[in-house]
This record gives structure tokens, C-alpha cells and sequence, in this order.
């Protein structure tokens, strides 16, 4: 392998976040989370899978090989792959895209589950030294605390089939992987002192001052609106199709998978999201990037006391805020909903003159999707 700073060249309009954390953070929903709520504000992002439980999930078992040579193919798997992702993004800029890289981990976390001696030897033996293998790679790090710290009722194996830590070694590898990161220039942590749609909140927080766009609060409001066209909207706006179903389930959680469509590529993405009760009053959600093969074979499982949700949704910024306008279809033909959230630039919303509101329903459980697909 031969020694590459791979951020040296990259250009203003790439940022690379390595996003990483001890076992069940939060990683996959915050990831497919950042994903749509980038693409809303005009990034082109990739994504950078991570590379041990693909590895795994491909059949390389942990055990069946010593832990040094383990780790030596996680690391030339994870090296690989981000420069691939780097490429890809220079011919993304060279159509003038602002483009997000975020690496599901990055190479400093096999210093967690190889040693620090250990993988100094690694980083040395393929041409690379801790500042090329964390400083000059990432423009950020942002670690997600384990759920065991903090959170113990949230902590599970089931949402990653390869994750086979238990609660202690959870913290210890958490611990390991946050200081592995801690010689970065640029590290951040989210911890579990909110609930997680908070701690969600605060990774998508710390990615917009990263990039410098207007920072949301944690406060949105939804408006009734008139309907609207698209030639009367005078800023920059991006639209893609939406379409969500409700699926069935044997208990009380709440599923659903979703797909979305950028109106100007064709390129669609798909969800699926599990919300449960953990205990009265309090929910957990996990959602999470799919493929379109699974989502069809999801689909079979639909719900059929909920008709699908389709809308297309325009989304643009007015005076350093963000909205959301979604246009509905089906059942809900004629409905016109905005979202908007509030930034540290404008904590007070100031609504765009070019957009007629009815009233205000933040509040109002009627116009949230569950309740609008079930059937009339």
C-alpha cells in the first residue's frame, strides 16, 4: 500500500467525516439520518460503509483468523474503499456538487481492537503513521457514546448482526475507540444525555457547523399552507418523491420502509425505520438505509389498514433557514404542509412571503403521517 494523504487534494467543495462510537451509538440510524437531511440542503453525499461488518457479514469470523491479521484486512479494506469514495467525490465537484463523504468509522478504530503497539506495527507495515491515518484524512471526527454509558436500557445486539459485545465490553471498547481519535484536530462527542432523538439532533448540529451552514435548533414548527407551484417559488429549491408504508407487526412497534427520489437525477434511496416503547412514555427509534431488493420484499409485509403516504417535497432555504414543503398525493390530494426549523441565525421563524399559511399545526397529531395513512 503506498502512503497517501488523500485529503491533501481534495478541494472546498469535499468534506470527509469519519462518524464513529462504541457498539449500538446510534450509528446507523445517525448516518441514513445525515444522509437525507444533507441531501435536502443540495450535498451530494457518499457513504463509506463500515468495513468489519461487511467483512464479517461476507464470512471473515472473528476467531478463525489470529487478531493481527484480522485487523491488517480490516484496515487495507477501509483505506481501499475511502479512497475510492474520495475519488468518486473529485468527479462529483468537477460538475460543481458540494460533497459530503461520511465513513461509517474510519482507520484509527482498529486501534481499539488491535492495541495500540499492535497497530502502530499495522500502520507502519502498509506506509502509513498516525497522521496520515487520522489528522490529514478526515476534516472531522464525531464519536457516538454506547448506549451502556448512559442509556443501558437502549443497549442491544439485535441491530447489528455482527456486534457481539456485551454491556462491559462495550464501554471498554468505546473508551478504546475514543482515545484511539482523541490525537485528531477536530473531535467531537455526542453523548447519551438527551433522549436519542436529541442525540440525533446534535450529530446533525455538529455536521452543519462543521460545513459551516446554518445550525437547527432543536425546535420545528408545521404549517397548513395553500397550495403552491413551483414557478412561484423564487430561491433555490431541490424536490424529490416521497413514498412511505406503514407495515405490519406482531407487537407494539411501529414500521414502516420509505423511498425517495431525487426529481433531478432519478436517484432513489430507501428506509426502513422500527419505533418500539421501551417503557411508558419513552420510544426508541432505529432506522436505517435498505436496499430496493429488501424493500420489495419488505413491501410484501404492508399494513393494509394504512394507504401509502406519497408526496413530493420541495426543500429550499429562506433567510438562513430551512423549509420543507411537501405537496401531497393519493388520499391526502389537495393537502400542502411546511416544516421549518429554526437555526442559530434566525431563532425566530420568518416565514417566506411567497408561501400563504392557513395556520399553525405544530401540535396537532392529525397531520402527522401515521395518522394521515390510515385509512379514511
Amino acid at each position: 500500500m503506498r502512503k497517501k494523504n488523500v485529503l491533501l487534494n481534495v478541494g472546498p467543495k469535499i468534506t470527509v467525516i469519519a462518524i464513529t462510537g462504541g457498539p449500538c451509538a446510534g450509528k446507523t440510524t445517525g448516518l441514513a439520518y445525515l444522509y437525507q437531511k444533507l441531501r435536502d440542503r443540495g450535498y451530494k453525499v457518499l457513504i463509506s460503509p463500515e468495513s468489519a461488518t461487511k467483512l464479517i457479514t461476507a464470512g471473515m469470523t472473528p476467531g478463525e483468523l489470529s487478531n493481527s491479521i484480522f485487523q491488517e484486512e480490516i484496515l487495507l479494506d477501509v483505506v481501499a474503499q475511502e479512497e475510492r469514495m474520495i475519488s468518486i467525490a473529485k468527479r462529483y465537484a468537477k460538475i460543481g456538487k458540494r460533497v459530503v463523504v461520511l465513513c461509517d468509522r474510519g482507520v484509527m478504530d482498529g486501534e481499539a481492537y488491535a492495541g495500540k503497539a499492535a497497530f502502530a506495527r499495522l500502520l507502519k507495515k502498509h506506509s502509513l503513521n498516525h497522521h496520515t491515518a487520522c489528522n490529514s484524512r478526515y476534516h472531522a471526527v464525531i464519536h457516538l457514546r454506547t448506549a451502556a454509558l448512559g442509556a443501558e436500557k437502549f443497549y442491544t445486539l439485535e441491530n447489528n448482526s455482527a456486534r457481539i459485545e456485551g454491556h462491559d465490553r462495550a464501554i471498554q471498547v468505546d473508551e478504546a475507540t475514543l482515545d484511539a481519535w482523541t490525537r485528531h484536530h477536530h473531535p467531537r462527542v455526542i453523548d447519551n444525555s438527551t433522549d436519542f432523538d436529541g442525540k440525533i439532533h446534535r450529530l446533525f448540529e455538529e455536521v452543519c457547523w462543521i460545513l459551516g451552514d446554518p445550525v437547527p435548533l432543536e425546535k420545528e414548527d408545521k404549517f397548513l399552507i395553500k397550495s403552491i407551484r413551483d414557478k412561484d417559488i423564487p430561491v433555490t429549491w431541490f424536490k424529490s418523491l416521497v413514498t412511505q408504508f406503514y407495515l405490519k407487526s406482531n407487537d407494539d412497534s411501529v414500521r414502516r420502509i420509505r423511498s425517495r427520489a431525487d426529481i433531478d437525477n432519478g436517484e432513489t434511496t430507501f428506509y426502513y425505520t422500527i419505533k418500539r416503547e421501551v417503557e411508558p412514555g419513552v420510544r426508541s427509534e432505529v432506522e436505517r438505509m435498505i436496499s430496493e431488493r429488501e424493500f420489495k420484499r419488505l413491501l410484501m409485509e404492508r399494513d393494509p389498514d394504512f394507504d401509502p403516504i406519497t408526496k413530493e417535497r420541495i426543500c429550499f432555504f429562506w433567510k438562513n433557514q430551512f423549509f420543507e414543503l411537501d405537496r401531497f398525493f393519493g388520499q391526502n390530494r389537495g393537502l400542502y404542509l411546511m416544516e421549518a426549523e429554526q437555526t442559530n441565525l434566525s431563532p425566530e421563524i420568518s416565514l417566506p412571503p411567497f408561501v400563504k399559511v392557513t395556520k399553525k399545526v405544530t401540535a396537532d397529531k392529525n397531520y402527522g403521517n401515521y395518522q394521515l395513512a390510515r385509512k379514511k
